[in-house]
Formats: C-alpha cells, sequence, structure tokens
C-alpha cells in the first residue's frame, strides 16, 4: 500500500533523480499533450480531401454539428488540464516515480477518452460511447487532483507558493472531473443533453472558486 507521508528524509541521490524525473516528465507530458490535440483535428472532416468541396464540407458540418458539439467540449477540457497539468509540475522542485506514473496514467486515460470519441463519431452519438467518454475525462482530472494531493504531502512542491494557495488550487482542480462525473447519466438522452450537462462546470467553477479564495484567508 503506497503511504502518502514518507517518515524519512529523502536522500540527495532521491533529490537528484526526483529532479530529474520532474524534468523528464514535463517534456514528456507536454509532447503527449500536443499529439493528443493533433489528434482531435484528425477526427474532424479534411479539407484537402479530393472528395471534398467547401461546399460539401458545409453541409458535413451542418449534418454533424453535434458531433462537432461534442469533440469542442472535450477540446475545451483536454486544454484545461493541459493547463493545469503545467500548473502543477511548475510548482514542483522534484518528482517521485510514483507521482511520474500517476501523470502518466492520466494521460492514459485522455487517450482512451478520445478513442471513444472516434466511436461516437462514427456510430452517431452511441450511449456506450459518451459514457466512457464522460469516465475517461472525469477519471483523468480525479487522478490530478489526487496527483496534487500526495506531492503537498509529500512536500514535493517549491517554497514559493505558501500552503494557503496549494489549498485554493485544488479547488480550481474539481470542476472540470465533477462536471464529467455529472454529465455521466445524461449520455443516455443522447449528444445534445449530454452536451448541455456540461454546462454545470459554471456553477461548479464559480462555487469552488469560492471556496478556493477563502482558503486564502
Amino acid at each position: 500500500m503506497v503511504k502518502l507521508i514518507k517518515t524519512e528524509k529523502p536522500t540527495k541521490a532521491e533529490i537528484e533523480r526526483g529532479v530529474g524525473i520532474l524534468s523528464s516528465l514535463k517534456v514528456v507530458v507536454n509532447v503527449l499533450y500536443a499529439l493528443l490535440l493533433f489528434q482531435i483535428f484528425m477526427i474532424l472532416p479534411r479539407p484537402d480531401d479530393p472528395e471534398l468541396n467547401y461546399l460539401s464540407l458545409v453541409e458535413i458540418y451542418n449534418e454533424h454539428s453535434m458531433k462537432l458539439v461534442v469533440i469542442i467540449v472535450g477540446l475545451i477540457l483536454v486544454i484545461t488540464y493541459w493547463i493545469q497539468t503545467n500548473k502543477q509540475l511548475g510548482n514542483l522542485v522534484r518528482s517521485s516515480p510514483f507521482h511520474a506514473s500517476l501523470a502518466l496514467v492520466q494521460m492514459v486515460c485522455l487517450m482512451l477518452y478520445l478513442y471513444f470519441v472516434r466511436f461516437d463519431m462514427e456510430f452517431d452519438g452511441m450511449t456506450f460511447a459518451l459514457q466512457m467518454e464522460s469516465i475517461f475525462l472525469a477519471l483523468a482530472g480525479f487522478i490530478g487532483v489526487y496527483n496534487w494531493m500526495y506531492v503537498r504531502k509529500n512536500h514535493l512542491t517549491s517554497n514559493q507558493i505558501d500552503k494557503h494557495e496549494e489549498r485554493s488550487m485544488l479547488f480550481e482542480f474539481l470542476p472540470e472531473p465533477l462536471a464529467s462525473l455529472f454529465s455521466l447519466p445524461f449520455a443516455t438522452f443522447g449528444p445534445g443533453i449530454w452536451t448541455l450537462s456540461f454546462l454545470v462546470i459554471i456553477p461548479l467553477g464559480y462555487f469552488l472558486k469560492k471556496i478556493g479564495l477563502s482558503q486564502k484567508n
């Protein structure tokens, strides 16, 4: 069982390894996020397809507008997770094998989310695909939240960020996974209602931001 709090002081060798892991993790994570965004755009109809002209491309977008909205929601959440991950990593002095492993598992969840987006596009709002999208978006977010809790408890954060700001950031990371989890039952009503359910992120974000700001006082 993994302990969140280490009782012994890390050795110089462990600190050096942690710094190296953090440096490598930043590169790997940013490359993977860039590839995810590239793959999301590759799902869209390609304008260089010789069988399509401008008019037919417009018709495709009109016909599959709801699918495009689903992709846009995912695109916004993936970019948000990217920003949050960089914010987390930017406030660390070092990493650990467990922390780095969780960060990579988070990336796998987003890759699986994209896999089911392709199913959704292929099978026209398949309920199972929408449910899996919700599940893996939520998992990715909650893993990020847990990882932030882990680095705080194991003293991997920089001295430049105080304890109040650390707690505030925890609440900043919660709206997206909570909204994804909230959207899960709405998948049975089709992509339209499922997409609209993500609007819950607005009141969630406002409420959690208020709680986060109270942590700084």
